[in-house]
């Protein structure tokens, strides 16, 4: 009888030991984020603590409280590693790992047995304190751990019914203005929910802001390289990413806030080796998003490398019979129009450069065609050549795949038509340039620019003051919010010097146009330290610095005329001289073309007067956004919510879109809130309104914003 009673209390000792452990690598664990590998160590700490309690000699009497006993006597002394305290920490980690991982089956009553397990141990060790008897400083740090615990699984039990609600209007789809934000408030209790990742990045692709879909798949593969090297041994089998190739460059801390980097999160972006490495640290589902994101978004040295990466891969999971790409067919579409983009973008450059502007302008409409009724991955296959895009006209409407890339095209193509002097088309392909980023400051001076040719002297006023209420705006708030603003983040009003602001002013005023007064225009300092300018958003921003000068492909053997010749991407509308214009001809070859005959410089003559000059504006002394908006000036931007900006839903009346405006203005007004948080949001809701309350632009509005859900 002895000897069995001592081989029990061997086993007992051994499967306590091994409940401590595991309890310990669950905490780790679960700090790390490996939530399914902190389900099972906690559930493996549960069942060896039981075991220890059924083999061990009279543990089993008092199953609250621990196998040792006071040492002065008069009660039970807890241990913070073993026994009941062991058993209701574990319980809570359980209960926050499955809640962490989007599973709410079993955390409830998860949070339940750590409570009662904490509640009762905490009255079992009360003879204690009642005996008279002093607790040993061990006793005391486990009384710590377990009201730390009661506490925890209550608010755990207050979390799992906010989530239960978010989970609701998630499912349902009972809301629209606040989405984005129920959203995230889910991702934030639930960050490893791939439901929850996969339908964020869904959202943002329905509302075109190719920017943030790779923001955020960043994000999560940044998140998940502090799990590199932890999946081994009995953990081998719960590896998310077998076989993957090590991490290189991509830094878990990119992200952080406490960053060296002091760019807001939602607006920096990898670096093109770094992207190779983390696009094997997300979910296979998004993954070609997050390759078709960097190639709309113009990051074509990061998406080669992906795509590269991720064929190679591919060629050695099949060699060894894994088939790691269940979906193929995604990536390889993926990679087709990658290669079609960047060799079409290339060729118009090339061709714009050596004014073939007829030319050119047909080959970027092919470029725009290559995602033209291929938004969706549905499989379907459509010509990249089609036969409208031989035309140089202006397009109907813009792109609806939105993203970088098309903006630039259609501003490109603005800028092949100015060349040629075909300034109502420039106008047309301007505005759909603008339709993709309202805050296009180079499309917005453009569309300026030709409606200027055109005499539309009006319109012309409005697309310049827009400008420079824009780029003095930019001066306080040089970071767009995140969710908010435009689609995408390039060539913003913050990236315009003082040297630009002012040729574009002397420009108008040649014009007879007034600048539009603003607080900055009144200031004599435009900076908190004299003689120092504010630093551009843009220019602490590395993936932004590169102008969209660069995207033009030059030969070191071009020399650029004198006269002022308009590029892709940035360069003066000027026309050049007619003797430099080419016959029209789509030959394939570059290499049979006679050389360019560059005529000798030429003065330009400056713009012809406007037929009628326009009246300067009397504004009164106010915030530069406080100004009355020109109506012909109010991009429609369907990727803003301008209803959930009011706090309003799309079925408001126009009486309750009044109300809610004259509201929020009163609440935000410079007068009673000075901080930027209320400038910026009376700014975004004055934009809004001037949407919401003119009936052609709420009903244009309202038509385009119906977001495409892929599937």
């Amino acid at each position: 009888g002895g000897g069995g009673g001592g081989k029990k209390d061997r086993h007992a000792q051994q499967h306590a030991a091994l409940a401590t452990l595991y309890g310990y690598r669950c905490e780790a664990l679960y700090e790390l984020g490996a939530y399914d590998a902190s389900v099972r160590d906690a559930r493996d700490a549960l069942e060896c603590e039981r075991s220890s309690r059924s083999d061990g000699s009279g543990a089993s009497d008092r199953p609250y409280s621990s196998s040792g006993r006071n040492p002065s006597g008069g009660g039970t002394s807890l241990h913070p590693e073993r026994g009941a305290v062991l058993r209701a920490k574990v319980s809570y980690l359980l209960g926050l790992s499955l809640l962490r991982g989007g599973n709410v089956k079993g955390v409830e009553d998860a949070f339940e047995a750590s409570y009662d397990v904490a509640e009762k141990a905490l009255e079992d060790a009360s003879d204690i304190r009642e005996s008279g008897n002093k607790p040993s400083i061990t006793h005391k740090r486990a009384v710590d751990v377990l009201k730390d615990t009661i506490q925890g699984a209550t608010e755990g039990k207050s979390t799992l019914q906010e989530y239960d609600v978010l989970k609701t209007k998630l499912d349902t789809g009972s809301f629209k203005k606040d989405f984005i934000d129920v959203l995230d408030r889910a991702l934030e209790i639930a960050p490893a929910s791939m439901e929850w990742q996969i339908a964020k990045v869904r959202h943002l692709i329905g509302r075109r802001r190719w920017f943030v879909v790779a923001n955020h798949c960043e994000q999560v593969a940044a998140k998940r390289v502090q799990l590199e090297g932890i999946f081994t041994g009995d953990l081998a089998d719960l590896d998310p990413f077998p076989g993957i190739p090590p991490v290189k460059e991509l830094d878990p801390d990119f992200f952080a806030e406490n960053s060296k980097d002091d760019t807001p999160l939602h607006l920096r972006m990898l670096s093109p080796k770094a992207t190779r490495d983390a696009v094997f640290r997300m979910p296979k589902e998004i993954m070609p998003y997050y390759l078709r994101a960097l190639r709309l978004e113009e990051r074509y040295s990061g998406a080669v490398l992906v795509g590269t990466a991720l064929v190679e891969f591919d060629t050695k999971a099949k060699a060894a019979g894994n088939d790691y790409f269940a979906e193929n067919e995604r990536y390889t579409r993926e990679w087709e129009r990658l290669d079609n983009t960047i060799k079409m973008k290339e060729e118009g450059d090339l061709l714009f450069r050596d004014a073939y502007y007829d030319r050119a302008v047909a080959l970027y409409g092919e470029c725009l065609d290559i995602d033209k009724g291929s938004a969706d991955f549905d499989g379907s296959s459509n010509s990249i050549l089609r036969q409208s895009s031989s035309w140089p006209v202006a397009r109907s409407h813009a792109n609806d795949a939105g993203g970088k890339l098309h903006a630039v095209l259609h501003s490109n193509r603005a800028a092949c038509f100015a060349s040629m002097g075909r300034y109502e088309d420039a106008v047309k392909e301007s505005s759909h340039a603008i339709e993709i980023h309202s805050m296009y400051t180079k499309a917005i001076l453009r569309r300026a620019r030709c409606h200027a040719k055109l005499g539309q002297d009006e319109k012309a006023k409005a697309d310049f003051n827009r400008y420079v209420m824009l780029v003095e705006g930019a001066r306080d708030h040089p970071y767009p919010p995140p969710n908010q603003g435009s689609a995408c983040y390039f060539d913003m009003p913050s990236n315009v010097s003082e040297e630009q602001l002012d040729k574009v002013k002397s420009e108008m005023n040649e014009l007879g146009i007034k600048p539009i007064e603003t607080r900055n225009n009144r200031s004599t300092m435009r900076s908190p330290i004299a003689g120092q300018p504010k630093k551009s958003w843009l220019n602490k921003l590395w993936c932004c610095k590169n102008n969209a000068a660069s995207q033009v492909v030059t030969s070191p053997s071009y020399r650029r005329p004198e006269y002022d010749r308009a590029m892709p991407e940035g360069g003066s509308d000027q026309q050049p001289p007619v003797q430099a214009k080419r016959k029209v001809s789509f030959k394939s070859s570059r290499q049979t073309r006679p050389p360019v005959a560059i005529p000798p410089p030429q003065s330009v003559s400056p713009p012809d007067p406007p037929s009628k000059k326009v009246a300067p504006t009397i504004i009164k002394s106010r915030p530069a956004f406080d100004h009355p908006i020109d109506a012909s000036s109010v991009v429609v931007d369907p990727t803003m919510d301008y209803y959930a900006t009011l706090g309003l839903t799309s079925s408001a009346s126009d009486s309750e879109i009044k109300q809610a405006y004259h509201k929020g203005a009163k609440e935000n007004h410079p007068d009673r809130n000075n901080t930027k948080e209320a400038q910026a949001r009376f700014l975004q809701m004055k934009l809004a309104y001037n949407v919401l309350g003119d009936t052609e632009k709420k009903r244009e509005y309202d038509k385009a914003n119906t977001p495409k859900i892929d599937p």
